[in-house]
């Protein structure tokens, strides 16, 4: 990992796992995921590839589409960031589930919600989008 990715992914641990949650409180996980929606539109990252982007950008792990259904779709959250972050006990990733609704609401121009799933043994994160 080069210096420069060092940086942002110490950045990002330290406001996204520290920081915010011990501001936030009990409500860290409904303001994180709408935060999430609202850097989507901010960025405009209705194009999931500017979203894969995007993610890889901010050392936010490895984001691919697994499958996609009629009315969902699935995708998978992997990576050293990913894997660090679980080792380090947080499960919290409404910032990324709210960033991956948004922009599925806006590729698919329907109202959108995701669930999120941690497989601590294969260190990845499961977002599943509905629509």
């Amino acid at each position: 990992m080069s210096e420069q990715n060092e940086h942002v992914y110490f950045v990002n641990q330290l406001y996204r796992d520290f920081l915010l949650p011990t501001i936030l409180g009990s409500d860290a996980p409904a303001i994180l995921y709408w935060a999430g929606k609202r850097i989507t539109r901010k960025y405009d990252l209705s194009d999931l590839d500017d979203l894969v982007e995007f993610f890889n950008m901010a050392e936010f792990g490895q984001l691919k589409v697994v499958k996609e259904r009629r009315a969902s779709m699935i995708f998978s959250l992997s990576g050293q960031a990913v894997s660090d972050r679980l080792a380090s006990g947080s499960k919290e990733f409404s910032l990324e589930s709210g960033m991956i609704a948004e922009a599925v609401e806006e590729a698919k121009q329907r109202s959108t919600e995701a669930e999120i799933a941690v497989d601590d043994k294969k260190q990845t994160v499961t977002i599943t989008t509905f629509f």
